[in-house]
């Protein structure tokens, strides 16, 4: 859900500064969790998620944004 409320904030126009820290604060997260996963061998574990590109790319996009 962390990556669709990213893609949602960056198409309003007005997106409230806390709002996008949040958001960045939930990428920055989801990026660490998808990471570990990925460097312990388990990325079984987290198959169905976004790849660690697009989160940068959404990260990097918000940081502009701010």
């Amino acid at each position: 859900m962390t990556i669709d409320k990213a893609k949602q904030l960056l198409e309003i126009p007005n997106s409230s500064k806390s709002q996008l820290v949040d958001c960045l604060e939930d990428l920055g997260k989801e990026y660490g969790y998808i990471q570990g996963m990925t460097i312990a061998g388990r990325r079984d574990l987290v198959s169905g998620r976004k790849t660690l590109a697009e989160i940068q790319s959404l990260i990097e996009q918000i940081k502009h944004k701010i």
